[in-house]
């Protein structure tokens, strides 16, 4: 999947839009099954797999749509726009300490369900391996440009940061994400071998 996918997802038509902006019940309805499932898939994969954590999220993104509807000025595509407004309802979310302490870390089968598959993201146990250890900012930062593709431009935007602070954030991610995978794989050689393994340098 190419930078920029968001692009890729197929709006809904300007005239449902104008109509669930002036506040159309069936419209807005309307609205909501052609982006729950884009929106779903921001909470269950920034939510780390918890799906009544996710369920929350996006029941709290669409009243916010639903409210601020109005708002929207069409600067950006409308993907773009309820993109940002999910960004923001998952940080309040996880902004309450008890609920983030008290989170599990668990992952489902359709954690990447509706994405193409990516080296290395696509193997589910290395997925957890990966995700488990960031921020809700990491893992939405991670899985909006390496899963879903978005262009650094768009992140800007959601994210409200500099195109050039976010790549480099990623790139220092990424690297830590390695070393971090490489230290485990020695330390799991280390295990199976009882411990004698000498690891050269």
């Amino acid at each position: 999947m190419p930078p920029g996918s968001l692009s890729l997802l197929e709006e809904i038509d300007d005239i449902t839009l104008e109509r669930a902006k002036r506040g159309n019940s069936a419209a807005f309805r309307s609205l909501y099954a052609h982006y729950s499932g884009f929106v779903w898939r921001l909470c269950f994969r920034s939510s780390n797999g918890d799906a009544s954590c996710a369920e929350e999220i996006m029941q709290n993104t669409f009243v916010k749509v639903h409210r601020y509807l109005g708002s929207f000025s069409r600067n950006s595509a409308f993907s773009t726009w309820l993109y940002k407004v999910a960004y923001h309802c998952v940080n309040e979310y996880f902004a309450k300490a008890s609920r983030h302490n008290a989170r599990t870390v668990q992952f489902d089968e359709e954690y990447m369900a509706g994405s193409e598959p990516r080296q290395p993201y696509e193997d589910r146990e290395l997925v957890a391996r990966i995700l488990a250890p960031l921020t809700e900012s990491e893992r939405f930062l991670l899985t909006a440009r390496e899963v879903d593709g978005m262009s650094y431009e768009e992140l800007a935007e959601i994210m409200g940061a500099k195109e050039g602070a976010l790549r480099t954030r990623l790139a220092r991610l990424k690297a830590d994400i390695k070393k971090r995978l490489e230290q485990d794989d020695v330390d799991e050689g280390r295990r199976r071998g009882g411990g004698d393994d000498t690891i050269a340098d």
